[in-house]
């Protein structure tokens, strides 16, 4: 029978997390318990300036601490393009100067607490508009940070003057978002008394929805990623939309009212989309099992295209068990746990070696990338990972392949300068104690 290869090292089989799973070992044992993984969490605030415990963020903020904030996002110095090709000009720049509004920074300035009621865009300035650094690119929007899940907790620090916007703190993230996609809360204990709920579903699919509602478009197919969290509705509640709730979790849903602060309506999920109750095992396969669902999904660089990017895949699936962890890949591999550094000078056989010791779903680093590790196969380390592509060689050069989605490939795979991934990784992490 002949073997089909995807991409160069890669079979069909080694897509399907059971390939990896049944060669661990202990892939059912638990690592750690769901108390162990708060303590996790607590020890990651302590040690990343990025992560913070919003609870106990300051009531407000001075004018040059908001300022300093804002300003940490710098207007580009180099030419930058619009997605038609035509070069952003300075009046663009002084638009989106204008609308930082900080003339209107006061000399102390109160936080506000809200919640995300939809998947929202994070991004360094209050504008839609994309730029990029190179003519005729629609891959990488330099305004696009990150993204920030629906059903999250932000601070509100400041509004752009256009009030289209907000400057928000999440648990590991500032930026503007759009305001519309923002519910302010009355207080802190709104926000928390709803999120920290035992009762809970979490999104363990790539996409859920909620179910259709002829009688109210607030909560009727809405889209949740992986790592969302859920609460239940507490009471008894026997129909939604006129829909029996038998065969369906009823979820407690925010909401803007039409001031833009929140309130509460009830939706159904049903019980055959991919959720748990709950937090789910951590397992080395349940880790595997949860980054096998997002093969072939795209990726977007600051989870643009509705997709992911290398260290927000890492970052979504483990939050399926209640990990907290950084955005970014340098922030990532500064986490607490069990790591294995691979350092300069180690020939290929001993960067090898050193997989003897790290266990499949181990996260894996290098200058601007994360993967996560399955095992071995043939004597070689294998990943899956968000990545962009690899290099094929052409001559005494190497040709970029573009590949744009989540795959399993060899730790051999030439990047697209042609030193294989192995060679460029600088650490694994097994987050555990």
């Amino acid at each position: 029978m002949e073997v089909i290869y995807i991409i160069p090292g890669t079979r069909l089989e080694m897509l399907d997390a059971e390939y990896w799973i049944e060669k661990i070992p202990d892939a059912d044992s638990l690592i750690m318990t769901q108390n162990d993984i708060m303590k996790f969490n607590q020890k990651i605030v302590e040690k990343c300036d990025s992560v913070y415990d919003l609870k106990s963020y300051r009531d407000s903020l001075t004018y040059d601490e908001l300022l300093s904030l804002i300003k940490e996002y710098k207007l580009p110095e180099k030419e930058m393009y619009f997605r038609n090709g035509e070069e952003a000009k300075q009046g663009f720049y002084d638009c989106i100067t204008g609308n930082l509004n900080i003339t209107e920074i006061k000399k102390v300035n109160p936080v506000r607490y809200g919640i995300t009621i939809r998947k929202t865009s994070l991004r360094s300035f209050p504008t839609e508009i994309a730029v990029y650094s190179r003519k005729g690119d629609i891959e990488f929007d330099r305004f696009q940070e990150t993204s920030c899940q629906a059903l999250e907790p932000v601070l509100v620090l400041h509004e752009s003057k256009d009030k289209k916007w907000y400057f928000v703190q999440i648990y590991n993230y500032r930026g503007w978002v759009k305001a519309c996609n923002i519910a302010i809360a009355k207080d802190k204990e709104e926000v928390f008394d709803y999120l920290d709920t035992d009762d809970f579903i979490m999104v363990t699919g790539n996409h859920v929805k909620t179910q259709f509602n002829p009688y109210d478009k607030d909560v009727s197919e809405i889209q949740f990623d992986m790592g969302t969290k859920i609460p239940l509705e507490k009471d008894m509640i026997y129909s939604v939309g006129n829909q029996s709730a038998y065969g369906n979790y009823v979820v407690k849903l925010p909401l803007r009212d039409d001031k833009g602060n929140l309130v509460f309506k009830d939706g159904l999920i049903s019980v055959k989309e991919d959720v748990h109750w709950g937090y789910v095992s951590y397992t080395r396969a349940n880790i595997l099992n949860q980054a096998f669902k997002l093969i072939g999904d795209r990726y977007g660089w600051g989870d643009s295209f509705n997709g992911k990017d290398c260290s927000s895949f890492i970052m979504y699936v483990y939050k399926i068990f209640g990990f907290k962890l950084p955005r970014n890949v340098d922030e990532q591999e500064r986490c607490p746990g069990i790591a294995y550094k691979f350092s300069d000078g180690l020939s290929l056989d001993e960067r090898i070696k050193i997989f003897d010791k790290i266990k499949p779903g181990a996260a894996l680093y290098m200058p601007g990338h994360a993967m996560i590790y399955v095992g071995m196969d043939g004597g070689v380390p294998y990943i899956i990972h968000d990545f962009t592509g690899y290099g094929v060689k052409n001559g005494d050069e190497y040709d970029f392949v573009p590949v744009n989605e989540v795959m399993v490939t060899s730790s051999l795979l030439p990047t697209s300068n042609g030193i294989p991934f192995i060679e460029r990784i600088t650490s694994a992490i097994q987050f555990e104690k």
